[in-house]
Order: structure tokens, then sequence, then C-alpha cells
């Protein structure tokens, strides 16, 4: 990341982990965008980065961060990461964005033509504040041009209404009868699953986009919003520019690409774990890797030990240094680092070895007073049934374990404090 970065002034962060980029994917997207943040805003401090400009969330007015939905939270917590370096950081804050091919707007004309009769839960009556692409890249555009526009900024280009409104302007858009019957409850669990059916879209796209929607998002006012709305796209032409000539969704332009990129992904049988752990106190992430590999020999009874080589060489191994179950080897990125510790995963009865080869590392996010733990494109040697219901369980369970372990001390470092 730091090398490609090189020769930039200003960056444009997107990225948003809701789509599966291994196999098997053990972690919830919020713990991945934190682990993406953090590393991306490092490299680019590094790289001479001057600007950052960042497309976000709305987050609801007066809302306890407490109750966010997982996905806005998650949108606040990557600001709070990418603002906590030198550099400074534009955020554009958007609700649903309208474009062809894009997933908000394919959602809603599937659940047009696919549902005659629409059951409207409580959520679908708050207010959201929705833009049309083409206006989010003027928007970005705008930041590029000027350096006037640091810190958070509310962009939206069509009128307020609720998703109900938007489901029946949308019906009568593409010419499709539709009835609508509401409830006075949120059915939050039953929305995901319908949405998705209906909606032909995967779930882990549907559900923070009903969790979000149950807040009421609207654009507040400010500079950057007053020039988007001068010639911003209404919602009817996003709905227009979004179909084809029989009312149906445009498909995404990379449709093919990500399908291609799917099939290898699954076939190449890799993994990735992302855990969020308790920080206690100060410690280095050289503290936590200590700590951990101790940790393992008393919660295994002495089973798994570790070994330490030469250079940073880790091994866990079965009650003898001969059966070495998983080699880790340090990276030269963990040099002179507090915050971050990262190993290669090199070999082991536990390992395929593979090009190139696995990581495994300890990340700290002071900002937020957590810990990242996280295997990145390990290869089990396992066949893979009985790695998914064995290894994959277990690993789970253990740093679930070791968290609870690290919750203790933290807990005992604040009670001394006091």
């Amino acid at each position: 990341m730091r090398d490609a970065l090189q020769g930039a002034d200003i960056a444009i962060y997107l990225v948003h982990s809701m789509l599966q980029t291994s196999r098997l994917v053990q972690g919830n997207f919020s713990d991945l965008d934190l682990l993406l943040a953090d590393n991306f805003i490092r490299a680019a401090e590094e790289a001479g980065i001057q600007r950052v400009i960042y497309l976000g969330g709305l987050i609801p007015r007066d809302e306890d961060a407490s109750h966010l939905s997982r996905h806005l939270a998650s949108r606040q917590e990557v600001e709070k990461v990418l603002g906590s370096r030198s550099i400074p950081v534009t955020v554009l804050r958007a609700g649903l964005i309208f474009g062809p091919g894009g997933s908000s707007a394919q959602l809603l004309l599937n659940l047009v033509h696919r549902l005659p009769v629409m059951v409207l839960p409580a959520w679908t009556r708050n207010q959201s504040h929705s833009i049309d692409i083409r206006d989010v890249v003027r928007a970005m555009d705008m930041c590029l041009q000027s350096d006037a526009y640091i810190g958070s900024f509310d962009i939206a280009s069509h009128e307020p209404m609720t998703y109900g409104n938007m489901i029946l302007r949308t019906s009568k858009l593409v010419r499709r009868r539709m009835y609508s019957i509401t409830i006075p409850t949120n059915s939050i669990r039953l929305s995901r699953l319908w949405v998705s059916i209906f909606g032909a879209t995967p779930a882990y796209l549907v559900n923070p986009l009903v969790d979000s929607l149950r807040h009421n998002l609207s654009a507040k006012p400010n500079p950057l919003l007053e020039r988007i709305r001068d010639g911003a796209v209404k919602f009817d032409e996003s709905v227009k520019n979004s179909i084809d000539s029989g009312g149906r969704p445009l498909p995404h332009p990379m449709r093919w690409h990500r399908l291609s990129d799917w099939r290898k992904t699954y076939r190449a049988k890799r993994v990735r774990s992302v855990q969020r752990l308790p920080l206690p106190g100060q410690w280095s992430a050289h503290i936590l890797t200590q700590t951990y590999a101790k940790w393992i020999r008393r919660f295994t009874l002495g089973l798994v030990r570790e070994v330490h080589g030469r250079n940073g060489q880790l091994d866990l191994c079965l009650v003898s240094p001969r059966l070495v179950l998983i080699g880790f080897s340090l990276t030269p990125f963990s040099s002179g680092c507090k915050f971050r510790r990262a190993y290669y995963i090199t070999d082991g009865l536990l390992v395929r070895k593979v090009d190139p080869p696995g990581r495994f590392e300890i990340r700290i996010i002071p900002q937020l007073g957590v810990i990242v733990t996280a295997i990145h494109g390990y290869k089990p040697r396992l066949p893979w049934w009985l790695y998914s219901i064995s290894q994959a369980i277990i690993h789970v369970f253990v740093m679930h374990a070791f968290g609870r372990f690290l919750g203790k001390i933290q807990r005992r470092l604040i009670v001394k404090s006091r």
C-alpha cells in the first residue's frame, strides 16, 4: 500500500469490506474495515499523502453512538482511524447512492418487479436522504479542487423521503402496479430475509442497509451541500438512468469480473479470520504476542507449547518441539513498530505451503482501545470439509477465550488505577 501511494498528493478512500475475499471469512465487516483503514492511513502517512478524502455514511442527528447500527458505527470508527494521523481528512457522508448497476438501485428495482404486494415495516417509514452517483463524483471533484473542505460534510441530491415512498415512487416510474400494507413493527430479522430473497441481493449487502434505515438519516446543512444542490440529479432521473428499456435494473459493469474473482477465491481455499479483543492498558504488540504464546500453553494444559527461534521465529508445537503445528516467521514490516506484530505462516503439520504465504498479525488500534488479531491467506493442510468443522471452529473458540482473558486483565488494571 505504501509503495502504491508513492508520488500521489491526495488519496480517495472508497474501501468497504462487504464482499467476501476468501473462501472462509471469520469475522464481521466492521473489524475488517477497522484493520483496512488503519493499514491504509499508516501507509498514506509514510508515503507523504497530503490529504485523504473518505466516502462514509450519514450519521443520525443527536444519536448516541451505542445505539447506532453496526454499519453506521463502523463508518464512524473508520472516520476516527483515518483522522488519527497527521494527514488532513475530508469525510463525505452519504446515504443510499443510486447509479447504474449499483446495489441500492438494483435492490429497489428488484423488489418492485418481484413483489406485487409490499409489506412495509416501521423502518420503511424513517426518512432517508439519498444521492446520485454523479453528484458524489461532483462533490469529490469540488474537494479535489479546493483545500477549504477539511472535516465532515453530509452530501445528498434527492429530496428526503422514506424507503417506503422510494418503493412506491419507483413502481410508478417503471409502470408496475403495487399494493402496500404497513405494519407497526420493525421485524428487522424478517425484513433482512425477505429483502435479500426478493431483492435478489446477498445478505451481506442487505443486512447493513436494513439496519441503517431504522435511523432517520438526513443531510445536515453545510457549504458543500449547498453547492451540490445546484444542478443536482433528481430521484426520478436517478432511477431512469439505472434501468434498461424494459424497466429492469442495469447490471453492474464489473459483474462477470466479480464472478470470475469469486471462482478463483473459492478454488484457492484460503482463510481470513479477524477478531477484535480488548486492549489492557498500554501494552505493545510484542508484549501481546508473548502473552498469547504463554497463555496458549496454560489454556491447553501444556499440550500446545511455544518455541522461540532466531530472528523472531515462533513455533506452536504439540507437546514436543519436533511436532510443529504452525510455524511463524516475523515479517520485516514489524520491526520497530509498537502497534503491529506480523508473521508469515511458513510451515507445520496444519499448514499447506503456498506462495504467497499466509500471515498472522496482532494490531493495536489505540484510538479505540482495541486489538485486532487477524489471519490472512492461510491455507490449511486438512481436507476443507474437515478443516471447516474442526480447526476453523477451534481457532475462533480459542481467540474468544484469549479475549476474555485480556478482558479480565483490563478490568484489573482499571481497578488498580482507581
